[in-house]
């Protein structure tokens, strides 16, 4: 199987994921369960001839991860039709961009080879094929160092939207104290930024789109410089291993 297919486990089920651009927290939130107890699930994904199971923000693992995945490996390599998957717990976790490798191997005498009643049967919940999304975030949006990196660059965005709004005022061109849908949207622009900043520090699963709302009420001032700071935004929004790539070439050139 070629495609990533990601894993809970829940009240002793597995429940699968085939063909989503939703991330784990996203998924367990749609399916009703209670946010605050997630980072206790057990969860995972199969990719690459690989069965990975951990838990927690960091992609840990513990004494009931490992038996979790003795436990129910057979099911999963049952859903995938592919006994010969190997199964690791925990996750090293890398810089953004790098390849993310697994930390412990599960070998085949500790795997229990009697299938687990209570899984969930051979269920796809997929989200329709015939109509992908607008936008596919590259960002992992449950990664650490990605959500800092994203609180610091948000309120750096804040900073210079604030600033430009005081020159403009202050230089009476766009911004004109008795023009009421100019200050509502620069009013709009401050307060959605600093939802954004809050829902980075919460975690909270719709902070990405929130990010591009922000990013496309700056723009809307039509001054060049909220045009390019949201456009920029707008694209760390998306994916950040753009802006990466640019400061790899400049180091480099040093």
């Amino acid at each position: 199987m070629s495609e990533k297919v990601l894993f809970m486990i829940i009240n002793n089920e597995i429940k699968f994921l085939e063909n989503s651009t939703m991330d784990h927290r996203e998924w367990y939130q749609s399916l009703g369960f209670d946010p605050n107890v997630f980072d206790q699930i057990v969860r995972g994904y199969v990719l690459e001839h690989k069965i990975v199971f951990f838990k927690g923000i960091n992609f840990n693992y513990d004494e009931e991860v490992i038996q979790m995945a003795r436990r129910y490996s057979p099911s999963i390599r049952d859903y995938c039709h592919d006994p010969s998957l190997e199964v690791y717990c925990g996750i090293v976790v890398q810089s953004y961009g790098s390849k993310w490798e697994p930390v412990l191997r599960i070998s085949e005498d500790e795997i229990s080879g009697i299938p687990v009643q209570t899984a969930t049967p051979v269920k796809k919940e997929k989200e329709s094929v015939e109509t992908g999304p607008l936008i596919e975030f590259k960002n992992d949006y449950n990664n650490d160092q990605f959500q800092k990196r994203a609180i610091i660059v948000t309120i750096v965005v804040l900073v210079i939207t604030i600033i430009i709004k005081v020159v403009l005022f202050l230089e009476g061109r766009s911004l004109q104290i008795n023009n009421f849908s100019s200050l509502l949207l620069a009013f709009s622009q401050i307060i959605t930024l600093v939802f954004v900043i809050n829902g980075y520090m919460k975690r909270l699963s719709y902070t990405k789109y929130l990010s591009l709302l922000a990013s496309l009420l700056i723009v809307l001032t039509l001054n060049i410089w909220d045009v390019i700071i949201g456009v920029l935004y707008f694209i760390f929004s998306v994916d950040q291993g753009y802006f990466e790539k640019i400061f790899e070439m400049i180091s480099k050139k040093k």
